[in-house]
């Protein structure tokens, strides 16, 4: 098929029914199944309830857990009888727990240009939805009235959530093992666009969201932006190829990378730090004419 003028040779897979040959030319796609690892710092940094950044939004602000529940005294009433304890047992929250980042799943799309069987550039674009971290803080309040007596700890959990999408563009390179087997490492730049979806506490069974706005008679809005924030990086990628000669190749990978990770969209006042990440994931190669499990010419 002749595209712009140019005709483009998709004997992508290099490969006949004798098995491999020297002829991986073009364009081929691929479709990334995998794992996320984000790097706990960020979380820990950005969500354990200090209140500390700015996420940018005009209606909106993240807030310290204690100023949260002190919003109005009828909200901060109901979390103290909830958790019983009286006004004068209260003394303070205390943040001695790391957020964790849990392990989310990864879907993507790759596009590999090849100009011979080892060389090629790759396009990739990964989304990971539902990124969640978790942690926890304590309530500290005394035994008895007034602030007298032993110190009493009730730990309750912190939560988090958001989406991140990662575009790369990098080159590739093969080290054959057999014919139909192959080592490729890749190598190149990234960009990390995060977008802050949720960050709340739970007390005694019971939400409080951290990122509010208030407006008038107390009413609690959320924000009005996308909070999308957008670093720069670098990744390397170690796999394995398959290569059939129906169905397409599968391509087992490990990824690390060096990320600007920014969760807010205030220049000065969002969180920014250089930070590893890693991935585990699966491609596969699409066959141009699946029906076929035929190479053919687009």
């Amino acid at each position: 098929m002749v595209v712009g003028g140019l005709v483009w040779s998709a004997t992508a897979s290099g490969q006949t029914e004798s098995g491999y040959v020297p002829a991986r030319k073009g364009i081929e796609f691929g479709v990334n199944f995998g794992v996320y690892q984000a790097n706990h710092k960020a979380a820990t940094a950005f969500y354990s309830g200090t209140g500390f950044y700015d996420i940018g939004d005009n209606s909106a602000r993240l807030y310290e857990i204690e100023e949260r529940m002190q919003l109005n005294p009828q909200t901060w009433n109901t979390i103290l009888d909830a958790i019983g304890i009286e006004a004068g047992q209260y003394r303070y929250i205390e943040y001695p727990y790391e957020m964790r980042y849990q392990v989310a799943p990864m879907f993507g799309l790759q596009t590999m240009l090849f100009f011979n069987p080892e060389s090629a550039f790759v396009l990739h674009v990964d989304a990971v939805s539902g990124l969640k971290s978790q942690g926890g803080f304590n309530v500290v309040s005394t035994d008895v009235d007034f602030g007298q007596g032993a110190e009493n700890r009730r730990t309750y959990g912190i939560f988090s959530s958001e989406d991140r999408l990662i575009l790369s563009l990098g080159y590739r390179t093969a080290a054959y093992i057999f014919d139909d087997l192959s080592w490729v490492i890749e190598i190149g730049g990234s960009m990390l666009n995060t977008s802050l979806q949720e960050n709340y506490v739970r007390v005694a069974e019971r939400n409080y969201d951290l990122m509010i706005g208030v407006q008038g008679n107390n009413a609690i809005n959320g924000p009005t932006s996308s909070l999308t924030a957008t670093g720069y990086g670098a990744y390397a990628v170690l796999g394995v190829e398959a290569m059939f000669e129906e169905g397409g190749n599968l391509i087992l990978s490990a990824r690390v990378s060096r990320d600007n990770v920014r969760l807010g969209i205030d220049e000065e006042k969002s969180y920014s730090e250089n930070l590893w990440q890693a991935g585990l994931y699966l491609t596969w190669v699409i066959p141009p004419q699946i029906g076929d499990f035929v190479r053919a010419k687009f």
